[in-house]
């Protein structure tokens, strides 16, 4: 789109926040990933506009003139994530929430209302004052938006107790281009869709009572730790989170921050009956896993969902594959292992797209072993085909958005990105 374009698209979003500068635009061009230099080159991903909306009535305006003027949309929240879900693939308006971010409370219900753009950490500092506390939460929680989260499909902290965002969220406020509902079942439809299928406004997210955490960590295998969380019950060992971290990931969180972790293998559990130093110390640096990228200048992430019984098995695997300098964390949840690998790299390297298909050969690992893709967004579309309701998913994409304007090829494979990504994972099974 070129300069009169966008000045003319300024004026038709009058009234709204917006900016059309250059660097605002390459700001929002990216995610915490980088991807090879071969796929960018088939993406517009530096969208014309970014607009900040502040009230619902400011995104259906935004919803009404990209209707109007067929350009393409894309939600954004904190873009803490590395799936591509933020990211333009076709230029267009991004629309930043970060200016939706109210939320209230219903302590008689244990209710949270929460708008997309609400901060995790904020809102659980309000509620610990209330005597309540979030169920799950993301790593990148002092950042992370409830929208985004929620469109990313995340599992976290608290997962072993009460599963992913999915499982806690009671009803999302949804803004599409046949106006404003608000959505109790076939949340299936909107969660972990990247906002391809809806804007999300707002959600209501099921809490629980707060209690003090008490973390515990020792050193164990794979194996062990895995029985051990099979061992946990609620009624005798009531631990919400439990995390996973190799030696090699220790190894990284102490060239990083000049610390003296032990570099082994050990198991973190918290809410349980009692806490240790150890435990004290990985728990307050339990966020932020991504500052590993200061290792690399870059850092490729992969990250899958694995049953639980098979976590032992694929992590041995995994290690091939990925070699033994990279670092491994493992959060659990109720039957579900969400497993990601940080590998340090260097984007203007060979090295680096090699890096992107040990990624690829680790997800056809994943799926051999009865695992799935954590996420989608735009690197993984091509994967989405295989999900059991993704023909339903289709048909109502098609209903709402005939013209595919909602954050396209997210979820939904579109344009060349899909058949890149399948040709590599192809080669990646050599």
């Amino acid at each position: 789109m070129d300069s009169t374009h966008v000045t003319a698209l300024s004026s038709l979003l009058q009234g709204i926040r917006n900016d059309s500068s250059m660097l605002q635009r390459f700001i929002y061009s990216h995610d915490l990933s980088t991807p090879p230099k071969f796929i960018m080159k088939f993406i517009k991903n530096i969208p014309d506009i970014v607009v900040q909306p502040e009230s619902v009535e400011d995104v259906l305006k935004i919803l009404e003139v990209a209707k109007q003027n067929r350009i393409p949309i894309t939600p954004r929240g904190a873009a803490t994530s590395a799936y591509g879900g933020a990211i333009p693939l076709k230029a267009g308006i991004v629309i930043d929430f970060s200016r939706m971010n109210r939320f209230e409370v219903d302590e008689d219900a244990k209710l949270l209302k929460a708008e997309a753009g609400a901060v995790w950490w904020d809102i659980q500092k309000e509620l610990v004052k209330r005597g309540l506390s979030l169920r799950v939460y993301p790593t990148s929680a002092p950042s992370s938006t409830v929208g985004g989260w929620i469109a990313a499909g995340g599992y976290g902290i608290g997962s072993l107790k009460y599963g992913g965002i999915a499982d806690n969220v009671a009803s999302l406020t949804i803004a599409d281009f046949l106006g404003v509902k608000m959505v109790d079942e076939g949340l299936n439809r909107f969660v972990g869709l990247c906002g391809s299928t809806g804007l999300i406004l707002n959600a209501r997210i099921k809490l629980r009572d707060f209690s003090e955490d008490k973390p515990y960590a020792e050193h164990m295998s794979i194996g062990d730790a895995v029985k051990a969380i099979k061992s946990i019950k609620d009624d005798d060992h009531p631990a919400h989170s439990a995390l996973f971290i190799n030696s090699s990931f220790l190894s990284m969180k102490n060239q990083v921050k000049g610390t003296d972790l032990p570099e082994k293998d050990t198991l973190l559990l918290c809410n349980g009956k009692e806490s240790n130093s150890l435990g004290e110390e990985l728990w307050e640096d339990r966020f932020y896993p991504m500052r590993i990228k200061r290792l690399g200048p870059s850092l490729v992430t992969f990250e899958a969902l694995i049953p639980l019984d098979n976590v032992p098995g694929f992590y041995r695997e995994a290690k091939k594959i990925a070699g033994s300098r990279h670092g491994f964390e493992i959060w659990f949840s109720k039957d579900w292992a969400s497993v990601l690998l940080f590998m340090p790299s260097d984007e203007r390297t060979m090295a680096y797209s090699l890096h992107w298909l040990k990624v690829l050969k680790l997800l056809r690992l994943a799926r051999k072993l009865g695992g799935k893709e954590y996420s989608y967004g735009l690197w993984l579309s091509h994967r989405s085909r295989y999900r059991e309701d993704f023909p339903e998913l289709y048909e109502y994409k098609r209903e709402i958005d005939p013209h595919n304007l909602l954050n396209p090829g997210k979820f939904f494979p579109e344009g060349v990105v899909p058949r890149l990504m399948n040709l590599a994972e192809l080669m990646a099974a050599r």
